[in-house]
Parts: structure tokens; C-alpha cells; sequence
């Protein structure tokens, strides 16, 4: 297991942060300490993490379903160890599990991302690195019960890999893709599930008008917000409800 660590500028931490590439790449989890650090509020301890196993990309059906059992069992291995833990991956993968696996509030980026974009307006959109991507995106809205909300789904024409090593290409792919869908197909807010598109949030919403919504950075920020919630917190001892 990787591990690197990002901190607010306050010396004493009060919180601290598991925030779990859910790919293998080491690169992809130095990328999104880099990507956090300037938004992680004073007194975060916030560590990144990936598993040593599984694919170095996720593009598929397949990937996922691996990328889900090792993201689990990260959080399982964790469980007791930090405030809050972040799946770091825009299918949100093992999402349902790693909840089972520790008494810490687990968020997933893509979930906080269309919860945080609902705050902007009636509908929002969610862009993806490649078509093939999709109608799995649209199946994952269904399932957090948002699809009323969801105005359309904007495609590049990458991968896991091209997109964490070549920023500037997907900016512009996104682009290109926002033009094509058209306004009506943006909805009120865009939402970038993918944890490397972190980096291009600020300059994609200058270029097509509208706001976009980091789901990288939502999720840590309700992480954090979550971890400072101690009163709602289930104790360390509880055992998570399977049903829930």
C-alpha cells in the first residue's frame, strides 16, 4: 500500500483523513495529494492512499469489480484509524461495502459530487473520460435515486491512464464535449467525477460558463465536515448495519 500525506497549516491536526486512490498507481495517488492540498481546511491530517493490487487504470466493467474489493478492504484494514475515509474514484467502487467495514463515515466522490450539484440548481451533468462510460455513469445516478436530476452525460475521449498523465488534453476534450451536448444538456452545474479531474475544474467552468463541480473535492470536504461532526458519529465498537 502507497501512502502520502497532505496537511492543513495548523500544527495540532484535529482531524485525520483516509483518502483511497482506488487504483494501483502511485503517480494517481501523489496527483491527488498534489490536487488537495491547497483546498484541505487548517487542522487536516489527510493521508492518500492506494491498494499495492489491482489495475493501474479504471476502465472497465472488470477493473471496477477488482477495484471494489481492494478499496474495501483498504478501508477494512483502517478501520478504526481515521475520522473519515474518502473513495477516491468516480464509480465510487466498493462504496456499499467499505461502509459495512468500518463505524467512520466513507464518502465517494462521485455521490458528493451530484449531492453538492444539486445545490446549484434543479439539474446537473456528469462528465466521463471515454462514451463507453456512460450508461454506467446514468447507472449510478439512477441508484443514488438522482436521475430526475440529471440533465445529460458528457463525454472525452480518454482513459484512467491518458487522463492523469495529459491534463491539458482532456481539458480540451471536455470542452469540445460541453459544446457538442449544448447548453440544455449541461444542466445548471457540471459535475467531474473522476479524481484526476480535480486539476481542471477551475479552468473547464471559465470556459464553458457554468459552475463544475469537483467530485474529488467535495468528497474531501465532506469528509472533513463529517469527521468534525463527532455528536452524530457511531461509536468505534458499533458494527455498521448490512440493510442500511
Amino acid at each position: 500500500m502507497n501512502e502520502q500525506r497532505s496537511g492543513g497549516d495548523r500544527a495540532t491536526r484535529a482531524r485525520r483523513i483516509a483518502v483511497i486512490n482506488s487504483n494501483s498507481s502511485d503517480l494517481v495517488t501523489a496527483q491527488l495529494a498534489d490536487t488537495a492540498a491547497p483546498h484541505l481546511l487548517p487542522g487536516t491530517d489527510a493521508v492518500f492512499m492506494n491498494p499495492d493490487r489491482g489495475p493501474r487504470g479504471i476502465d472497465t466493467r472488470f477493473d471496477l469489480a477488482v477495484a471494489a474489493v481492494e478499496t474495501a478492504a483498504l478501508v477494512q484494514a483502517h478501520a478504526a484509524d481515521y475520522d473519515a475515509f474518502v473513495v477516491a474514484c468516480g464509480n465510487d467502487p466498493g462504496l456499499a461495502a467499505a461502509r459495512e467495514a468500518t463505524p467512520r463515515p466513507v464518502v465517494g466522490i462521485a455521490e458528493a459530487g451530484f449531492l453538492a450539484a444539486c445545490a446549484f440548481g434543479q439539474r446537473f451533468s456528469v462528465a466521463v473520460l471515454a462514451e463507453r462510460k456512460a450508461e454506467g455513469m446514468r447507472a449510478l445516478v439512477r441508484g443514488y435515486g438522482l436521475e430526475h436530476r440529471l440533465a445529460g452525460v458528457v463525454a472525452a475521449k480518454s482513459s484512467s491512464v491518458a487522463a492523469a498523465t495529459d491534463a491539458d488534453a482532456l481539458l480540451a476534450q471536455l470542452i469540445e464535449g460541453c459544446a457538442r451536448t449544448g447548453r440544455a444538456g449541461l444542466g445548471d452545474a457540471l459535475v467531474l467525477t473522476g479524481s484526476v479531474m480535480g486539476r481542471i475544474a477551475a479552468p473547464l467552468a471559465d470556459a464553458i460558463g457554468i459552475p463544475v463541480v469537483s467530485g474529488f473535492l467535495a468528497g474531501i470536504r465532506l469528509a472533513e465536515s463529517l469527521a468534525d461532526a463527532a455528536p452524530l458519529a457511531r461509536p468505534a465498537t458499533a458494527v455498521p448495519n448490512p440493510a442500511s
